[in-house]
C-alpha cells in the first residue's frame, strides 16, 4: 500500500498547521475515511484519507491520517496483516509534529469551524 512516510509541511493532521487550507465541505466529503463518534468505524472499502500531494488516480495514504487514526480503518489493518503496510506507518516518529486525535477534532479546526 503506498503511502507517504511523513506528514507534509501543510499535512492537515498537524496541529501546528494553520486552518483554511481547504473548504469545509472538503473535510464533510472525507469523513468516511475515519471513525466517528460512537466509535462507528468505516466500513469494508471505504477510501483511504490521501495526501493531498499525490495526484488524482495515484493517491497515497496521509502519513498524518495513519498515525492519528488509521488503526481505526479495517482497510489499513488489513493492508497490515496482509504485510502490504508495515505497522510502524501507524505510529508518529520521534520527530513528528503533534497531530490531532481524532477525525472531528482536525476536521473543526482546519475547516475553521473552531467554536
Amino acid at each position: 500500500m503506498p503511502y507517504r512516510r511523513r506528514p507534509c509541511e501543510a499535512c492537515p493532521w498537524r496541529k501546528d498547521v494553520e486552518p483554511g487550507e481547504f473548504p469545509a465541505s472538503r473535510y464533510e466529503d472525507l469523513r468516511v475515511t475515519s471513525e466517528q463518534p460512537g466509535g462507528h468505524e468505516p466500513g469494508i472499502g471505504a477510501p483511504l484519507f490521501a495526501c493531498h500531494k499525490t495526484p488524482e488516480g495515484r493517491e497515497i495514504a496521509c502519513a498524518g491520517w495513519l498515525a492519528a487514526v488509521g488503526h481505526r480503518h479495517i482497510g489499513v489493518r488489513l493492508a497490515v496483516l496482509q504485510g502490504r503496510l508495515p505497522p510502524e506507518a501507524l505510529h508518529p516518529g520521534d520527530d513528528w509534529p503533534e497531530l490531532f486525535d481524532a477525525y472531528d477534532e482536525m476536521a473543526t479546526r482546519q475547516a475553521g469551524d473552531e467554536r
